[in-house]
């Protein structure tokens, strides 16, 4: 019986922005491929391309080459060249969810300027997506997604269907399940002839596969591969191929491919794509070179939590500079947000650019963020010496400063708010400085008088400060009626408590007792360290090898205060030096690993920093939380709400493209038990066995790509090449906390956001130049009355705050409801509500798991 389709051709490129090659690699080369593909273009009017579902390698290419950038815009506008809507092809389980608003607010805009932004939101490579995605894709008014990976036909069904994320937002989603390279797949789409052996081989087998996994009368082939040039004769491949095939084939688009789904019933699917069926996700990547996590976190948390809610505040004030840097630090941190750069699968080289590029992200949200406090303080309370600011981007009423630098004019000192009400200060360090000498410029030259008074340094923590969620508020320095409490230190104490927890070392193990309903665990916590015989893409350990196991810690000492106590332990792990040459077993030689952990109780919250010092390879290691019950499932947090997800108990892994471990990501927090929850700083990816949650800290791995690993038979993904500095050799930090208690789900989304977010005090002083960033630069600070220190009024309950958008002139505030159930959008807001690019739109309920955008920079109706 026959069954012909028609097949929509794509002609495209997949362009890896770095890889096992720099970005500074690919731009050299798309100089040539991107000057051949607008000439192809403007010789071929029926010739369409797809420059990858991005906008910065176009935007990298205009800037090169400014000679063509006309030509170029031109076919973007004419839709022959077809760019966004994303900035990058993001990985999506690694980074925070207004980095991919950001990535897509960056992106439209910048296609836009071009001349059109492709409607498909185009993800072909990425390993796996979340279950949120949709919701995303329509917060942009985006309702096509196309993806290739995570896709199990014997669960979804058809490769085209309707994904609906949390709040019941869809989008009509395609699966190519077998590559974007379907001409010649086994080359990635380069090399192409026309010789009809290659279609016998190789095409027209796929397309009768993907006739069995598709009832639909149009199929899509995308005809391309990783960063190839343009073919400038597709039309002679085409034609060549409907000369032999029993099909219709028709140069294509994207978009067009989509409007034949239009019309047409779709069965649903709810939840991720990430099952390894037909191909590799590489489920454990979220553990890969740790370093670019961390720094991605750090870099994510100062821009959305430090300097776009104070670049906001500010400018409702009448201050605003520098919104072309923070565009500037969200493109280079969306640069290390490309699949293979956040994944973390690239080469050492590639690594030291992510590395950096977060950094320079990083220095700019700091920059931002001191620019404005210091405008903002010197027009509040302006006769006022050692005056503060403390500045709030999370949806708490309180936060806490960690370890920032006070200067007091004297060594007794206490700490008010406006209304005089004092603020809790746990003082680590106290110096008594000299101040700096006084320079006289006379006609003579420079005088220096040396001046016989003293400030002081303070190395503080300042606990439950009440700001208001997306506001500031200010504080002063005053003289102290008692001497400062400094931590007592005690090499004798083994235990600390508080109203909440009691955490003690006894026989050299944590024993942790939540006081209030007397459940007590013993051990508390663990470390876990197996062998990794896998690359940057797939832990994979050593066939037998079930690890070794520690909980034997040694006090260093504890420290106690009335408002915040610690316990500082250490340990030595004797760990395999790495993996013999064989690969069959673990090293002999043993290597010390020392371990620095330090427990601090504060309110109903333990905190933990631990601090490894590595000098082992080939290994991974977990810490182990003893949640005191048989875990039977774990709800980690997505965008916008949670997944709760349970392991498989997949014996047989025959038939998948790679073995379907129970390894799984999060964003920022895990509860294996309603009333037990971890949240973690820059940390991905977590496991479960028994009464054991399994939280990776990092996988000590030094090749790209590797063959034949227990976890993932047959080729390497990557390329074959040494990577050292992925070993990760040196000093290592990572940072959790865990709470006890039943919290609604936006009680734990807010406590989440109180533990993670990065709170920092401006100081307005004298004694100490160059405290703050730019405090030392001498410039004009305009007199303005601060009349807005909120961005809202009020935050009701239930409402959780995403992000505060500032780019482009405008001022979008994201809200959340994580629970299931529906909030009514506050009467004060409906004047405000739009989509997520600042078009008006309507919204009186917030559905659950949805989100809400306002637009501030527009008037209220009346």
């Amino acid at each position: 019986m026959s069954d012909t389709r028609t097949i929509h051709a794509v002609s495209h490129t997949h362009w890896d922005r770095e890889w096992y090659f720099s970005t500074l690699d690919t731009q050299l080369f798309a100089l040539k491929a991107f000057s051949e593909l607008i000439i192809a273009l403007e010789n071929n009017p029926r010739f369409v391309f797809h420059l990858d579902g991005q906008s910065s390698i176009f935007d990298d290419f205009i800037r090169l080459k400014p000679n063509m950038a006309e030509r170029a815009r031109r076919l973007v506008r004419d839709k022959r060249l077809l760019i966004g809507p994303w900035y990058t092809q993001p990985d999506l389980f690694n980074i925070a969810t207004e980095s991919l608003f950001r990535n897509l607010r960056i992106g439209i805009h910048h296609a836009q300027q071009a001349g059109y932004c492709m409607s498909v939101l185009y993800l072909p490579d990425t390993f796996g997506s979340h279950a949120q995605l949709p919701q995303i894709a329509r917060a942009f008014g985006l309702r096509h997604i196309l993806l290739r990976r995570g896709y199990d036909p014997q669960i979804m069904g058809p490769t085209e269907l309707c994904w609906e994320a949390l709040n019941g937002d869809s989008a009509i989603t395609v699966i190519t399940p077998f590559g974007y390279s379907l001409a010649h797949p086994e080359r990635g789409g380069r090399w192409r002839n026309f010789r009809p052996a290659h279609f016998d081989e190789e095409t027209f087998p796929l397309i009768a596969r993907m006739k069995a996994l598709s009832p639909s009368s149009d199929l899509l082939c995308p005809i391309g591969g990783d960063q190839v040039s343009c073919d400038a004769d597709f039309d002679r491949l085409i034609a060549a191929v409907n000369a032999l095939s029993d099909d219709r084939w028709e140069i294509s688009s994207y978009e067009r491919y989509f409007a034949t789904l239009a019309d047409k019933p779709l069965p649903r699917w709810r939840g991720e794509f990430r099952i390894p069926r037909l191909a590799r996700v590489h489920k454990s990547i979220g553990s890969s070179r740790y370093d670019i996590k961390k720094a991605n976190n750090d870099a994510e948390l100062c821009l959305t939590r430090l300097a776009e809610p104070m670049l906001a505040l500010a400018r409702r004030n009448g201050f605003e500079e520098g919104e072309e840097m923070l565009e500037q630090a969200w493109r280079w941190l969306l640069e290390s947000h490309a699949h293979d750069s956040m994944g973390g699968c690239n080469s050492d080289e590639t690594n030291r650019d992510v590395l950096h590029r977060c950094r320079q992200a990083q220095q700019i949200g700091e920059a931002i963020f001191s620019l404005h406090a210091r405008q903002l303080l010197a027009n509040l309370a302006a006769k006022t010496p050692y005056r503060f600011l403390v500045v709030n981007g999370t949806s708490s009423p309180n936060v806490d400063v960690r370890r920032q630098m006070l200067i007091t004019p004297a060594a007794h000192f206490a700490l008010m708010g406006e209304n005089g009400e004092p603020l809790r200060v746990v003082v680590h360090q106290q110096r008594q400085v000299q101040l700096p000498r006084h320079v006289l410029l006379t006609p003579d030259g420079e005088v220096e008088t040396e001046q016989q008074c003293w400030y002081y340094e303070n190395v503080v923590d300042l606990l439950n400060v009440p700001v208001p969620p997306l506001g500031f508020a200010l504080f002063y320095v005053t003289p102290g009626q008692q001497p400062i409490t400094l931590p007592a230190v005690s090499q004798e104490i083994q235990t600390i408590e508080n109203a909440y927890y009691r955490l003690s070392l006894q026989d050299n193990q944590l024993h942790w007792q939540e006081k209030a309903s007397g459940r007590t665990l013993s051990p508390l916590l663990q470390l876990r360290d197996i062998s990794d015989d896998g690359d940057l893409y797939d832990f994979s350990p050593l066939p037998g090898d079930r690890g070794l196991t520690f909980s034997h810690f040694t006090l260093d000492n504890a420290q106690q205060h009335p408002w915040q106590q610690s316990l500082h332990l250490h340990a030595a792990l004797l760990l395999p030096e790495g993996i013999n040459d064989d690969r069959l077993a673990r090293s002999e030689r043993q290597r010390v690993v020392n371990i620095k952990l330090t427990l601090t109780l504060e309110d109903d919250m333990l905190l933990g920093d631990l601090t490894i010092e590595n000098t082992a390879r080939d290994h991974r290691m977990q810490l182990l939380f003893n949640t005191g019950k048989t875990i039977d499932a774990v709800c980690a947090d997505v965008p916008f709400g949670t997944l709760t997800r349970a392991n498989q108990h997949i014996a047989d892994s025959a038939g998948y493209a790679e073995k379907p471990v129970d390894t799984e990501p999060f964003m920022h927090r895990l509860s294996p038990h309603a009333d037990f929850h971890v949240f973690a700083r820059g940390m991905k990816e977590y496991a479960y066995q028994g009464q054991q949650l399994r939280l990776t800290l990092f996988r000590s791995v030094g090749q790209l790509g590797k063959d034949d690993l227990l976890y993932r038979p047959g080729r390497a993904s990557g390329q074959r090449q040494a990577t050292p500095e992925g070993n990760l050799s040196g000093e290592l930090s990572f940072h959790f906390a865990l709470c006890a208690g039943e919290y609604s789900p936006a009680q734990l989304a807010i406590r989440e956001q109180r533990y993670s977010a990065p709170v920092r005090l401006w100081q307005w002083q004298n004694d100490r130049s160059g405290l703050q960033r730019l405090d030392n630069f001498d410039m004009f600070i305009a007199e303005r009355k601060i009349n807005h220190r909120q961005l809202l009024s009020q935050l009701p309950q239930g409402w959780v705050v995403s992000g505060v958008d500032v780019l482009y002139g405008k001022t979008l505030v994201r809200l959340y409801n994580p629970s299931p159930n529906a909030l009514e959008v506050p009467e004060a807001w409906r004047d405000y509500t739009c989509n997520a690019l600042g078009e008006k739109m309507a919204k009186t309920v917030l559905r659950g798991h949805d989100h809400l955008t306002l637009n501030l920079s527009i008037p209220a109706t009346s």
